[in-house]
């Protein structure tokens, strides 16, 4: 007789719990199912947000700075400008993670928690030891002379010029491809699919540089896939920017090629390319070889069968509540309080 009163009694509460009522059209338009901002609208905010930061930045610099109609490429005036642009792809994000969509905003990647000085450091390594070999291969098989620059002299009077601006360079291309932007589309879609329409945007911009070859703009692309993989393995932007620099910085003053058809004035050596464009890359540099190509591709296979990097266990508490893939279900609530608890509980795990 209890049993039975006990289970009517527990009917009776079941009946009473209040019905959550289903989102409107209107609400489903602008969220998913899990209450948080959809991709589309995220992006389309973040866009507005940098067009708009980046008026009142310009607006602000020229009241003090008069920009004078042509600016050399390579010029410290050049640097600073594109470190305003740095500052307007930077600040935007880490609004609309902070006031939007109500995150962390270290999911951005760039902060400083540990190890992150390592991954930076790898991505520099990589980019030279990767630009060093092709190099070398096209030297040996006879495709391309390797001379000592006449003003080697000079390109070392100015390497940290060239340091600073291929660093600031790489950073902003790697905020805009790989920062919000990606993180955001691979939120809403997959993976897979971010990396390859960010990707082909990435390469679509480099149309009009001079000496444009397929092989190129496809290598771009592919390079794109890569570094879109090394952020997705560390879930943060330090070693994407430290490949990227090192790569044009290496690939340009160092070794001497065309950088994606930019050639520099001030480089260590002078290649000279003497075999047929496909191989040595031609005029475009060694982003137009086919050695390239091959290159690109095995470190990408490579990437994809082996769990080369992991990223940090900070990195993976904080996203944690946000998986990647149209309609995955969170496991944690999506609130920021809520990552930083996932975040406190798994640091001391660590420490246990």
């Amino acid at each position: 007789m209890d049993d039975l009163q006990s289970l009517e009694l527990a009917n009776i509460e079941d009946d009473a719990q209040p019905v959550e009522t289903p989102p409107s059209m209107l609400r489903r338009v602008f969220q998913n199912r899990f209450h948080q901002w959809r991709a589309g609208w995220r992006m389309l905010v973040y866009i507005i947000a940098v067009f708009l930061f980046t008026l009142g930045l310009r607006a602000g610099v020229n009241l003090f700075f008069a920009r004078p109609d042509d600016v050399p490429m390579v010029s410290w005036l050049s640097t600073f400008s594109m470190a305003m642009a740095n500052i307007s792809l930077i600040v935007p994000a880490l609004l609309v993670l902070k006031f939007f969509d109500r995150r962390p905003a270290s999911l951005l990647g760039i902060g400083f928690e540990r190890r992150w000085w390592s991954e930076l450091a790898v991505g520099i390594a990589a980019g030279i030891v990767t630009t060093g070999g092709l190099t070398l291969i096209l030297v040996v098989s006879g495709q391309v002379t390797l001379e000592v620059s006449p003003k080697v002299a000079e390109a070392f009077s100015v390497m940290p010029l060239y340091l600073v601006l291929f660093t600031v360079a790489a950073a902003a291309e790697e905020f805009l491809f790989r920062g919000y932007l990606l993180q955001a589309l691979a939120e809403g879609s997959r993976r897979w699919l971010a990396a390859v329409l960010i990707s082909l945007l990435f390469a679509l911009v480099h149309l009009d540089n001079p000496d444009v070859t397929v092989v190129g703009i496809s290598n771009i692309f592919l390079v794109g896939i890569v570094i879109s993989m090394l952020y997705f393995q560390t879930l943060r932007l330090w070693l994407p920017i430290g490949f990227h620099l090192s790569w044009n910085w290496a690939h340009g003053w160092l070794w001497g090629f065309d950088v994606s058809g930019i050639e520099l004035q001030n480089k260590v050596f002078v290649a000279t390319p003497i075999g047929p464009d496909l191989l040595t890359g031609g005029e475009f540099g060694l982003e137009g070889s086919i050695l390239t190509t091959a290159l690109i591709v095995v470190v990408g296979v490579w990437l994809l069968t082996r769990k080369v990097l992991t990223p940090i266990t900070e990195m993976t508490a904080l996203w944690a509540p946000y998986p990647w893939g149209f309609g995955m279900a969170p496991i944690e609530s999506p609130e920021p309080d809520v990552a930083q608890e996932v975040l406190v509980d798994t640091m001391m795990e660590n420490d246990e």
